[in-house]
């Protein structure tokens, strides 16, 4: 799209302001170069659109694209605190995501991008998720190690450190900072199995987004209920 106008913002616009592109810009931030990777992280959009992107992007010098990769440059990485900023505005400004917004596969992937893995454990382990309702699929692991912190709808045969039992948007009420994880144990709408220290290291490992807390617990919370 063409705004025609001198202004910085109009330019800049006419760049990153078009349907997907700022998700795009996202997960190139978030460390993804393998285009499937980032179409992994955009389900919804289609993989001629997805290319349509990126290519623009690399006219304008943000991406430098390749064969099935895609890397950011110097300039696209300026975009970083843009990007922040927006996630800071809208935790703190609009209302929580609808429960048909929310995706097992998304709410899983951002939580392992967060996942501090200087706390978790040498040797791999894996937490297991079952959620009591899911628009996709109810069983999931969590591999968590300090090299890697990865979702799969595979069983990895790894040592198990807990079984978490929630609805989805129990799981992202907690994630989002709507509700407090103790709040959300002591009400069951989440229940932790395993070790006595399964809890504890439940809420240090998994935490919240860094997002949390600009939202408020507020009576606009059940719209992540299902």
């Amino acid at each position: 799209m063409r705004y025609e106008q001198h202004c910085p913002i109009a330019l800049a616009a006419e760049v990153v302001g078009e349907p997907w592109t700022l998700l795009v810009i996202r997960e190139l931030l978030n460390g993804s170069t393998a285009i499937d990777d980032i179409a992994a992280g955009v389900p919804g959009m289609s993989a001629g659109l997805l290319t349509k992107r990126l290519r623009k992007l690399d006219s304008a010098g943000l991406v430098v694209l390749g064969t099935r990769r895609a890397e950011l440059t110097a300039s696209g990485h300026e975009l970083a605190g843009v990007i922040e900023q927006l996630g800071h505005w809208g935790a703190r400004r609009l209302p929580p995501p609808r429960y048909g917004d929310l995706n097992p596969a998304l709410v899983l992937r951002d939580i392992c991008r967060e996942i501090d893995r200087t706390l978790l454990p040498a040797e791999a382990v894996s937490i297991h998720f079952r959620f009591t309702e899911s628009p996709g699929s109810r069983w999931w692991w969590l591999v968590l190690s300090q090299t890697v912190a990865a979702p799969t709808v595979h069983d990895p045969r790894l040592p198990s450190a807990m079984r978490i039992e929630c609805t989805l948007g129990a799981l992202a009420r907690v994630w989002l900072g709507r509700t407090e994880w103790l709040d959300a144990l002591r009400d069951k709408a989440i229940i932790i199995t395993g070790p006595r220290t399964a809890v504890r290291q439940a809420i240090t490992w998994i935490g919240t987004s860094r997002f949390a807390g600009d939202t408020t617990i507020g009576p606009d919370a059940p719209l992540l209920s299902s």
